[in-house]
């Protein structure tokens, strides 16, 4: 029997065990770290940090069984030396630590324990580029309490900011750093690392799987060791209900040589990761993510995995459920493979000539052995596949999928070779005869018996629906740090960033939803004697106020009215004998809450401005970033 290969990558191979230590749909929910208005540099070598360098520079690759699959060995916990994470109080309402990794290096975090409060954030800042991600929140919570985030670039700080920020009992504890190094990290995986003679899908070669195309995904596959790069699809099902089921490939869990338990509640699908054209663009596009997913059926013999999505799919994706065909006799005379190589964007491979039946035991480099008639056989005819190709749809010219990329021989640069083997869907329809190890019972649940089905578009945009807002000052500068918090048939809050933006995704065109508005720090932001001198002439009648909001901003107590009584509040404030005003926040906001339904939002999208005041800034002069 041939050795061959999965087609299968790993991005991040090394898991580094951090000790458990009190301390990110990887959706994310705005806002500005506290950090940049205290004007404090994360960088900051005083500031305390897990440094990983020197561990990280302690590992060698190895080539697994002569592939280009870089198998990083696993750091220990006794291999390490002071990795518990140190963390420095910055005010009482942030508290920071940096991961210290060498630069170029990319890598992903794993939070455990992960449970913040509602208010409370987390922020990741790349020191090399400064780019920040996040916020994370309490609508990150999950039943399981992980968080996968990333890939970062190098060394970056973990920021939280909460009101009651504790450096000594944080809501979640750094459970796992995977990190690729050296050439590898910046040239081996990921955007632009493809074969020059792969084909990206809208060429003309995939002009007409425009449809399938927008059902299959890039999968980022977690697991507890390492994070592994596969393919996968969307599947239709007799029910047409649009339940998200993934076709995938079974050995994405089971990786040669390597240690690997899968964290399906973590793992990231990617929709639309692809070229806008035939070329290969200058820069990363941008995708959508979903981030959790359940087991739902396995089998080895034809290499199928199914999965189920636990988190809606954005309304951007424009997702495809794609159509298949299960006919044991069946053998098409033209096949397509959609794929995403090397975790690349997405390509197309395709065979000419007439479908093949494998009728050869394989012996697999994971150890696995499939039997004879258990995948087809087909050599492409214009590019070829790589690891993190795995799962990949194998589609006829009628756009339903037959089977899902196995492996086989390892091409090079010039796509010599492309002989490759994907898991027949017939044999994987009848699988072991359980749920847990067939398709039948999940892609045929009206025990219809049919055996072809097309593909249908997803309803998303008449089941979803957009909100969006600004905002704004009454001179029209962007507020940062407003909380927008939703509440309703979907509860979570949404932070605006330095453009004083917000947005709510996948909202339900039949819900009904409230949003309020809050931002309360720094009450003394904009405050200033010249506007108690103000407030004083206004109630004594001698220079009224000129706007609206100068009248709302001096109503300090917010009992309707300008008296001695906000004087008073305003006072013990500027003289520090108050960090906060008794009756009020510290900004508020016209309108303060909303109430809309969905069925009242026109074209699947609403946009709302906001104006903001801060309270007591009678003379507009406070920082709307602080």
């Amino acid at each position: 029997m041939m050795n061959h290969k999965s087609i299968f990558n790993f991005i991040v191979v090394l898991a580094l065990s951090v000790l458990a230590f009190p301390l990110s749909a990887q959706q994310e929910f705005g806002g500005v770290p506290y950090s940049q208005e205290l004007g404090v540099d994360i960088k900051d070598p005083s500031i305390g940090s897990l440094n990983l360098t020197n561990e990280v520079g302690q590992l060698k690759s190895k080539d697994t069984e002569g592939t280009n699959i870089h198998a990083l060995s696993l750091i220990t916990t006794s291999n390490q030396k002071s990795i518990t994470p140190q963390f420095s109080q910055l005010a009482p309402n942030t508290v920071v630590t940096t991961v210290g990794l060498p630069d170029g290096t990319n890598s992903y975090l794993r939070l455990d324990d992960y449970n913040l409060p509602v208010g409370a954030r987390v922020f990741i800042t790349e020191h090399a580029s400064n780019t920040v991600h996040g916020s994370f929140t309490s609508g990150n919570n999950s039943k399981t309490r992980r968080l996968t985030l990333g890939p970062f670039s190098g060394s970056y700080t973990i920021e939280y900011n909460y009101d009651h920020a504790d450096q000594n009992n944080m809501p979640f504890k750094i459970a796992q750093v995977y990190a690729m190094t050296g050439d590898q990290a910046a040239n081996d995986l990921g955007f632009g690392t493809a074969f020059d003679c792969s084909i990206n899908i809208n060429c003309e070669e995939g002009r007409t799987l425009s449809d399938a195309s927008n059902g299959v995904v890039r999968i980022r596959v977690v697991g507890e060791e390492a994070i592994a790069l596969c393919t996968g699809s969307l599947m239709n099902n007799t029910a047409e209900d649009q339940t998200p089921y993934i076709l995938s490939a079974y050995h994405c869990t089971r990786p040669a040589g390597v240690e690997f338990t899968p964290l399906f509640d973590q793992w990231i699908f990617d929709f639309l990761y692809q070229s806008n054209s035939c070329a290969n663009p200058t820069e990363e596009p941008s995708f959508a993510s979903v981030q959790g997913s359940e087991l739902l059926a396995e089998w080895e013999d034809s290499d199928m995995l199914l999965v189920r999505l636990t988190s809606p799919i954005p309304l951007v994706a424009t997702a495809f459920f794609n159509g298949w065909d299960v006919r044991p006799d069946y053998l098409p005379a033209q096949t397509h493979l959609i794929h995403h190589p090397n975790g690349d964007i997405k390509k197309v491979a395709q065979d000419f000539d007439s479908l093949r039946l494998d009728l050869t035991p394989r012996q697999w480099d994971n150890g696995t052995i499939t039997p004879t008639r258990s995948h087809f056989r087909a050599e492409f005819d214009n590019s070829t596949y790589q690891p993190g190709s795995s799962g990949g749809p194998l589609l006829d010219n009628n756009q339903r999928i037959i089977g899902q990329l196995h492996g086989g021989p390892r091409s090079d640069e010039f796509c010599t070779i492309a002989i490759a083997y994907s898991g027949r869907l017939s044999q994987s329809w009848i699988g072991g005869g359980t749920p847990e190890t067939r398709l039948s019972d999940w892609l045929d649940p009206l025990d219809s018996g049919i055996t072809q089905l097309d593909g249908i578009n997803s309803d998303a945009q008449e089941q979803f629906v957009q909100f969006t807002g600004r905002v704004v000052t009454s001179d029209g500068i962007a507020i940062s740090n407003v909380g927008v918090a939703l509440s309703g048939e979907q509860d979570f809050e949404f932070f605006t960033g330095d453009d004083g933006r917000f947005v709510f995704d996948n909202l339900s065109s039949k819900g009904t939803f409230t949003f309020t508005l809050n931002k309360d720090v720094n009450a003394s932001n904009g405050l200033s004697g010249l506007d108690l001198v103000m407030m004083t002439n206004h109630i004594l009648g001698k220079v009224t106020f000129t706007n609206i909001f100068q009248e709302l901003a001096a109503d300090v107590s917010g009992d309707g009215r300008v008296s001695s009584i906000d004087l008073v509040q305003m006072t013990n404030v500027l003289l520090g004998t108050s960090n906060s005003f008794p009756s009020s926040n510290s900004w508020r906001f016209e309108p303060e809450s909303l109430q809309m339904s969905g069925s009242d939002i026109s074209n699947n999208s609403v946009e709302l401005v906001v104006v903001g005041f801060k309270v007591g800034d009678v003379n507009n002069s406070a920082d709307p970033r602080r």
